[in-house]
């Protein structure tokens, strides 16, 4: 029986790391475009995408002052194009919800990205 464990236990991690080496093969990092970095966010998505912009800096967040990285990240490191409810839930941990018992999948389904007001249906 020991023999077999010896045996088997190098045959079962290998096929462990080649099925976690395939799951992860496509998915590449999201990565924002190339930038000056001299320029602030907001500067650059004022001019690259100003209703954006406008959306957010009209939003509790943009009154608040709360930057593009709090959410989307560093743009190096670490960018979401679209940032999912565990980064809302990061801040917002007392508003989370049990998407499981829910009508909806995401935060988003109801609030709009950057303005945060709901839809109208």
């Amino acid at each position: 029986m020991t023999k077999k464990l010896l045996f088997m236990l190098p045959i079962l991690l290998l096929l462990g790391f080649s099925l976690t080496a395939i799951a992860g093969m496509g998915q590449e990092k999201e990565k924002h475009p190339d930038v000056d970095f001299t320029q602030s966010c907001r500067e650059c998505h004022a001019q690259v995408t100003p209703e954006i912009h406008k959306a957010w800096k009209e939003s509790a967040h943009g009154r608040m002052n709360f930057s593009c990285y709090m959410c989307h990240g560093d743009g190096t490191q670490e960018f979401h194009v679209k940032p999912g409810s565990e980064t809302c839930i990061s801040c917002h941990s007392d508003q989370e919800v049990d998407f499981s018992q829910s009508k909806v999948d995401n935060c988003f389904d109801c609030h709009q990205g950057h303005s945060l007001k709901f839809h109208e249906n």
